[in-house]
């Protein structure tokens, strides 16, 4: 039997113990200067992280004002430009009063239109969209008028920010060129958007105490700021080191520069308009941007010296704060995922007729130059139909503008159902003028595909008692070419409209190919005989 170990003095076991006591006092030192480090990479963490979305927030909000703006005043060219493809079409004398009443309902339901102007050659005020007579006016002074008189492009042009001579409000001006049919200058066509139309919308946005929203021309000209000061409007703010930060930036984004205006130091994202000269700046306070994380950081740091005393409690506090950070991840996601639906929403409107629901003379214009070129490239045959409904301008007269939109979203449908191939485009390319873009197809291809929706149109029997044969009828040019190296889309257009004229000459309801196409009228017959 093995004898017993020798019992150890309890001082023996005392000495045992203090290592012990050093050890774990030396790991609560670790424990200690752990989450103070881990405090401190939190802290400067959050700061970075606040930052970053303070950026990606602004930048989200300079691109929906753009859009918005971009959109307002694409609103304003579409209906200025059916105006003046009015006025240059049968003059305003043609119209007289009605056209009158026509600039009133545009202004009237276009909530962001202050006002509808044309002006002749001389500047003087041809017709205007105010209901009460004004004195007479002369706007040949006006930086807009000066430059559609010197320059002969047809595009939209959008000046700096005038006061309305009409009103005196502020307004923003976007005109058009008025030309004859030797392209001669006859005058200006004016639209004017309200400035107090963009402010009660930037109002509704929650941007601090100091925050800013600007909107302003390429030029340096200042359209719009929040905080609104009237004395700003038009000043220019080309020497701000905010407009000199845009002007430098080769992408927009975000970028921290203060507007010399009020010395704000700031956080700018930047968005320019797609189709306009003017951009969007969105600049949010730092101090305020950062208010939230200094406050997080004191609390943050008083719970870290509670978390020495009661690390269960603190544990619980991070796991709440883990959630409601998730949380409001979740949110922003969200938030970015409805900015993004609304986009693909508004850029669906602006490809579409309202009215008809088939495409719009912009679609159109850029597919027809799309499937040119590809004409080109593929050596193939590209047809296009133009139509027109007979003594339309009659019908209206007659039966009222909402019959007339009937009728007119009546060809459409006929129209969109008639074009037989999915990759051909029926599209409204003016008031009661519709067009068929037929890729891949020949004249008789084009011709059948006419037919066939004029026939549709005709067997409805839609009632027109202003069209001698009592019903609403169509008149069709078609033309098809094989595009060579050097030809332009407009040639196709070209014939197809004196196709069309052809066919309105030559008693309407019909079906005519342009006439050097298709040589005699016996070769004609038999095709649509065909």
């Amino acid at each position: 039997m093995k004898a017993d170990k020798p019992v150890l003095p309890v001082t023996d076991l005392d000495g045992k113990k203090r290592p012990l006591i050093v050890i774990a006092a030396s790991f609560l030192l670790v424990v200690c200067i752990s989450l103070v480090a881990v405090q401190g990479w939190s802290i400067y963490s959050a700061r970075e992280t606040q930052l970053a979305q303070s950026a990606a927030a602004t930048a989200n909000m300079a691109r929906a004002l753009a859009d918005h703006a971009d959109s307002t005043i694409e609103l304003v060219d579409t209906i200025l430009a059916g105006v003046v493809e009015s006025v240059q079409h049968d003059g305003i004398t043609h119209y007289g009063e009605r056209l009158h009443l026509h600039l009133i309902d545009h202004v009237s339901r276009t909530p962001s239109l202050q006002g509808m102007t044309i002006f002749d050659a001389s500047g003087n005020w041809a017709l205007q969209s105010l209901r009460e007579p004004i004195p007479a006016l002369n706007n040949a002074d006006r930086e807009y008028f000066i430059y559609h008189k010197t320059h002969t492009d047809k595009l939209a042009h959008v000046g700096p920010p005038v006061r309305s001579r009409a009103t005196g409000a502020w307004v923003l001006p976007v005109s058009r060129r008025l030309e004859d049919k030797e392209g001669n200058f006859i005058g200006v066509a004016l639209a004017t958007v309200q400035l107090s139309f963009f402010r009660t919308f930037y109002d509704s946005f929650d941007i601090g105490k100091e925050g800013t929203i600007t909107i302003a021309m390429d030029s340096g000209a200042l359209v719009m700021r929040r905080p609104y000061l009237q004395e700003n409007i038009g000043m220019s703010i080309a020497k701000e080191a905010m407009f000199k930060q845009w002007r430098a930036r080769a992408t927009p984004g975000p970028g921290a520069a203060p507007l010399d205006i009020d010395t704000v130091d700031r956080m700018y994202s930047y968005r320019p308009l797609r189709r306009y000269p003017l951009f969007v700046a969105v600049g949010l306070s730092t101090n305020e941007t950062l208010a939230n994380w200094w406050a997080n950081a004191y609390i943050s740091t008083a719970w870290v010296v509670i978390l020495l005393l009661i690390l269960m409690w603190m544990g619980l506090r991070l796991f709440r704060q883990v959630t409601l950070r998730d949380e409001l991840e979740e949110q922003l996601r969200n938030a970015q995922l409805a900015l993004v639906t609304k986009n693909r929403s508004l850029k669906l409107l602006a490809r579409n007729d309202g009215l008809t629901g088939i495409a719009n003379r912009r679609l159109f214009d850029a597919r027809l130059d799309a499937e040119f070129n590809r004409a080109t490239r593929d050596g193939t045959s590209l047809a296009l139909v133009l139509l027109d409904v007979d003594f339309f301008k009659k019908y209206n007269d007659h039966y009222g503008h909402p019959a007339g939109d009937a009728c007119l979203q009546f060809i459409g449908q006929c129209i969109r159902t008639g074009r037989r191939r999915a990759g051909n485009l029926a599209a409204r390319v003016g008031g009661e003028e519709f067009a068929i873009l037929l890729p891949n197809t020949d004249l008789y291809g084009a011709i059948v595909v006419a037919e066939s929706v004029r026939r549709s149109i005709a067997s409805a029997g839609r009632e027109h008692q202003a069209n001698p044969v009592g019903i609403v009828t169509i008149s069709c040019g078609v033309h098809a070419l094989v595009p060579a190296r050097g030809m332009e889309p407009k040639q196709l257009v070209e014939a197809a409209d004196k196709a069309l004229y052809l066919a309105k000459s030559t008693g309407r309801n019909r079906v005519c190919p342009d006439a050097p196409a298709v040589s005699s009228r016996r070769e004609r017959a038999s095709i649509l005989g065909s």
